[in-house]
């Protein structure tokens, strides 16, 4: 486990239960416990670099038998350039901004539901509670931010939850107005954090996993300059 001993970890594997991301397949993750560790930003990076996740209190990767559709990605911040669909985005979008905003809003919570109804009906995360929103998305132990994009007006378009990491952001959740779909808000978010990214001078912005199979993925492949961790490596190559 390079600079944490496996000994010095909670590692678990999980049941096989039905894929996330998948119909008809089965899932089985390896978990690791975040929970008392001093320097949490330390650890979710190194983690974060070898493919996992967070979720909550835990970081975790696939370990499904006879399947490795799930790749994790990032976007390589140094090399990334804005293609004329980017540019395009941004444009139809500059009435738009994203600000850091850690502070809880009730429209926040709002708009999330209705995200969830819309885009992803079947799936459990429409059934959270205000309260497990707010623990979901503000309570992290680890140092997060929280970017609102929003008008003039304040009126709220979006909103994304990122953990800090040593080399960058890992994008842990994001939604949007599913109303607006001629702006390609999921897009503008992704883009415009890239931007905070390059201001920072920092290197990468984790995706997450990218599943061939899953439509609501298929925007992480379409950005340049996308590396997928393959065969304990980083490579731009599928």
């Amino acid at each position: 486990m390079g600079t944490f001993k496996q000994n010095e970890l909670l590692i678990k594997n999980s049941m096989e239960f039905p894929c996330s991301y998948i119909k008809g397949k089965l899932e089985k993750r390896i978990y690791i416990n975040l929970n008392n560790h001093v320097n949490l930003q330390k650890m979710i990076t190194e983690f974060t670099k070898r493919g996992f996740r967070r979720n909550h209190n835990h970081m975790y990767i696939p370990s499904c038998t006879n399947c490795n559709e799930c790749i994790s990605t990032r976007i390589n911040i140094k090399k990334f350039f804005l293609s004329r669909s980017n540019k395009r985005n941004l444009k139809n979008n500059s009435d738009l901004f994203l600000i850091c905003n850690t502070k809880y809003t009730h429209d926040r919570f709002l708009l999330f539901k209705e995200y969830c109804s819309v885009r992803h009906s079947s799936g459990q995360m429409q059934n959270m509670t205000e309260n497990e929103f707010i623990n979901f998305f503000h309570k992290s132990s680890n140092k997060t931010k929280i970017f609102d994009l929003i008008n003039e007006n304040n009126r709220l378009y979006g909103s994304i939850l990122l953990d800090e990491l040593e080399d960058g952001f890992s994008a842990v959740y994001s939604f949007f107005n599913p109303k607006e779909k001629k702006r390609s808000l999921g897009k503008n978010i992704i883009l415009q954090t890239i931007r905070k990214l390059d201001e920072l001078k920092n290197k990468y912005l984790y995706l997450g996993f990218w599943v061939k199979e899953s439509r609501t993925m298929n925007y992480k492949s379409l950005f340049n300059h996308v590396e997928y961790f393959k065969g304990g490596t980083w490579t731009e190559n599928l």
